[in-house]
């Protein structure tokens, strides 16, 4: 008869010690953000460390972060947790929470609708926003969001989505740039400009004018606040979702129709297994409120 698996040796306080420290980069911030002294939470750590036999936290120069083994554990540490909150919630009758995450625009004008609506549907629910600038899935990869409102067609075979709408592409310039005194502007009219790049969650590839490459003069920043502040301070042009123009304005920066640009596709997006049980009446309700405003028909995509 086989001997029966051995569970692994961790406990929920590891996977809090380690996302606690991944999002604070700091053992100081992490310990008190846990309510626990510093020496516990290194000694957390190190416990986790000698059970799996890796390193998985290095310390330099005061800031803490993941070794390759530790950024392999993270996801999986904070989908434990994800899920041990939400069976706590529903063996407890506590209102239970639907975490929707974004990247740098929600479902813009749409979005109060959609959060207040199926709140009302679903008595005891709460919906839960959820900012994540840090990868192109907005929490669905390491279980932080439940479903995921993005920017562009997320990778294939990951997770399933619907495409909600099209949003018209936008040149974004700085306030003192030669062509704001036009009222829209040509992808060709930019092709000799320095790009800003979100690299992590935008949605404007380096192939926008079918030959930049890797070689092009690109300025990569990592989320939409870096990216905004690039473009005013002049260097470079960026090109984005038009609905980035109402919630993301600038002083400095001014937003020109790109009529010749592809538009870019708003997509609602949801884990292929495991998906939270409210996710299909999400979904449809989305659908039906995007559908509502604009008058179209959502595009299903598998």
């Amino acid at each position: 008869m086989d001997q029966p698996a051995v569970p692994p040796p961790w406990e929920l306080r590891h996977f809090r010690a380690l996302v606690a420290v991944t999002d604070h980069q700091s053992f100081t911030r992490a310990a008190e953000s846990l309510w626990i002294s510093q020496s516990s939470l290194s000694r957390t750590i190190a416990q986790m460390e000698r059970m799996a036999g890796l390193r998985l936290v290095v310390r330099d120069s005061g800031t803490a972060r993941l070794t390759e083994a530790g950024a392999v554990l993270e996801p999986h540490a904070r989908r434990i947790l994800a899920a041990v909150e939400d069976a706590y919630a529903t063996t407890t009758s506590r209102n239970p929470t639907l975490r929707v995450g974004f990247t740098w625009n929600a479902l813009a004008e749409d979005t109060s609708s959609l959060i207040t609506e199926f709140e009302v549907m679903h008595p005891g629910l709460s919906v839960r926003l959820i900012r994540c600038d840090d990868g192109p899935l907005a929490g669905l990869d390491d279980g932080r969001s439940d479903l995921a409102l993005l920017r562009g067609t997320p990778p294939r075979g990951k997770v399933s989505h619907v495409v909600l709408r099209a949003e018209p592409r936008m040149a974004v310039l700085p306030s003192d740039h030669v062509l704001v005194d036009r009222s829209a502007v040509e992808l060709a009219d930019l092709e000799n400009e320095p790009l800003v790049i979100n690299v992590a969650t935008g949605s404007t590839p380096r192939t926008l004018w079918g030959y930049r490459s890797s070689d092009a003069h690109v300025v990569e920043v990592h989320n939409i606040d870096e990216w905004v502040e690039a473009i005013a301070s002049g260097r470079g042009i960026g090109v984005s979702a038009s609905s980035t123009s109402t919630l993301h304005p600038h002083p400095r920066v001014v937003y020109r129709p790109l009529p010749d640009a592809p538009a870019v596709p708003v997509v609602l997006a949801w884990p292929r297994t495991h998906a939270h049980p409210l996710a299909r009446d999400f979904v449809a309700m989305a659908q039906h409120i995007v559908g509502r405003g604009n008058g179209s028909t959502c595009d299903r995509c598998r």
